[in-house]
């Protein structure tokens, strides 16, 4: 009997997986949509079997995508192990933000893989694409700008070029971020199927118990000092002394942000406020944040969740 479900379920989950998975190929206006659903069969199957069917699962789903032609199977590749890693974590009944975390870091890797993949199989390098896109579409505003009789300086040229560098630099990063929000999406999403359709609930805790340790400080702090040092931009430290604070800071809004709701809950003001909060933080961009990012660092430095509370 319990075979007989698994086949069931599978072969349902399997078929859904399919046609998001051809949508996402095939129909370009809904692509997108498809592509952040595409994790959820997968999500929902690991959860709800062992790790044996799981494997069976995710191997014919591999089989399978090659429907979608080459493409479909790197796509599939570049989601099915953070799918598996999001349901094998919630199956075993660990916390929703670890399995975010893990789901995150497979997601990451299967972008890593598509892209390496995809150079493979067509000799199409991506990095390499952006950056002939870009020199591309500078020559073309150089020259739009010199038929307009305006001219574009050396040293106005160097400071665009810098920073087109620095964010090359930070592909790893944004790999990284991108990773936690398609992470995100799909997790939700499978745990709002998963709880119509099962007494066992799987939700996030509220976020303002979002708490980051200690080390996550020291490690923006340690990268901000060492960015300060004359590192030279072509070594290999400096993308990775970069990259690690990069990450460290966007970590650090977080908990920010997580201080918003906290203080809310702790004052009892409506709930509304501090997600006004957030997104009038968000639009008004690189001010505010930095002001969110000393926030969050005060908020683990010196405990401010701890004293508030004590004085409750």
């Amino acid at each position: 009997m319990n075979n007989t479900r698994k086949l069931t379920e599978g072969a349902m989950l399997g078929g859904i997986f399919i046609v998001l998975l051809l949508a996402a190929i095939f129909i370009p206006l809904i692509n997108l949509p498809a592509l952040l659903v595409m994790p959820v069969p997968i999500i929902l199957y690991w959860i709800r079997h062992d790790f044996k069917s799981g494997i069976y699962f995710s191997v014919i789903i591999l089989l399978l995508s090659f429907i979608g032609t080459l493409a479909g199977f790197l796509m599939t590749l570049s989601v099915i192990i953070g799918a598996a890693a999001t349901g094998y974590t919630l199956h075993h009944k660990q916390s929703t933000y670890e399995a975010l975390l893990k789901g995150a870091a497979g997601y990451a890797i299967g972008f890593v893989l598509f892209m390496a993949g995809t150079q493979l199989v067509s000799g199409l390098n991506m990095i390499e694409e952006i950056q002939n896109s870009y020199q591309a579409t500078l020559q073309s505003v150089q020259t739009d700008f010199n038929k307009v009789g305006v001219s574009v300086t050396d040293a106005q040229l160097d400071q665009i070029n810098a920073m087109f560098d620095y964010i090359m630099v930070l592909i790893p990063t944004m790999i990284a971020v991108g990773s936690l929000l398609f992470a995100f999406v799909s997790q939700w999403l499978a745990q709002k199927v998963h709880n119509r359709q099962s007494k066992e609930r799987i939700l996030y805790p509220p976020f303002r118990r979002f708490n980051l340790p200690v080390v996550v400080l020291f490690i923006y702090f340690i990268g901000s000092f060492a960015r300060w040092i004359d590192m030279d931009p072509n070594g290999w430290l400096y993308p990775i002394v970069t990259n690690v604070t990069e990450l460290a800071g966007i970590l650090l809004v977080l908990q920010g942000f997580s201080f918003y709701f906290y203080f809310a809950y702790h004052k009892n003001l409506p709930k509304v406020l501090p997600i006004i909060a957030v997104v009038i933080s968000i639009l008004f961009g690189t001010i505010l944040l930095y002001l969110v990012r000393i926030l969050g660092i005060i908020d683990i430095g010196f405990r401010l969740r701890e004293r508030m509370g004590s004085k409750k």
